[in-house]
């Protein structure tokens, strides 16, 4: 596909979620969602108009995509022991993560202004937060679609990293659409998991770990 076709097909499939999600929920969406999707799929437009000159815009508005989503998935996390976290393969995956991100931003030092590297900065947070209530939520085991949640912030840090390298750096139209594959995904997945499951109630959680 080619940049002029997907300005049109990704906010016309994301626009489609967001009508799914209104029809999942029976009328009675949270409207903090509904904001996040907005802002993404301006976000989205801008990206394939001039990702360059509009940088600033586009990680403000998928900023506010992963707050919005990062304050709904608050209420799905229920405390639990800080063991419950700690597991070696968590940790390993955080730093693994972690190195990832790392990298990503050293490469592109060099290709951002002073500003940029600020919004930069900015969304590497807000992502490294919607990433980690995801795991979380996966890791507390207390519903059986976790894996949606985790899959969807695994999707985004793969989207919000290397689109970037592609604008930037080393531009593919292969690799544009496999990166447009996995941002829709990521918000499908999110989308789903939000409309689908249901609060666990404090009193009436189960604990599994003790």
């Amino acid at each position: 596909m080619e940049k002029n076709t997907l300005i049109y097909f990704t906010p016309v499939v994301i626009f489609t979620l967001l009508l799914k999600y209104i029809n999942i929920t029976k009328g009675k969406p949270n409207y903090l969602y509904i904001v996040g999707l907005i802002a993404i799929i301006i976000s989205d437009i801008l990206t394939f108009k001039d990702f360059d000159k509009l940088f600033s815009w586009i990680t403000i508005l998928t900023s506010i995509y992963l707050i919005c989503s990062s304050l709904i998935l608050k209420q799905y996390l229920n405390k639990s022991k800080l063991e419950n976290i700690l597991f070696l393969s968590v940790l390993i995956g955080l730093l693994l993560a972690s190195y990832i991100i790392y990298s990503v931003l050293d490469l592109l030092i060099k290709h951002l202004s002073d500003t940029n590297l600020v919004y930069t900065i900015m969304i590497t947070f807000i992502l490294i937060t919607y990433v980690i209530s995801c795991a979380i939520i996966y890791i507390n085991d207390y519903y059986d679609n976790a894996t949606l949640i985790l899959t969807s912030g695994i999707f985004c840090m793969f989207h919000i990293a290397l689109t970037p390298i592609n604008e930037f750096i080393y531009f593919t139209q292969t690799f544009t659409v496999l990166i447009t594959i996995t941002h829709v995904i990521s918000i499908y997945l999110c989308m789903k998991f939000i409309a689908e499951t249901e609060i666990i109630k404090k009193e009436n959680l189960k604990k599994k770990y003790f």
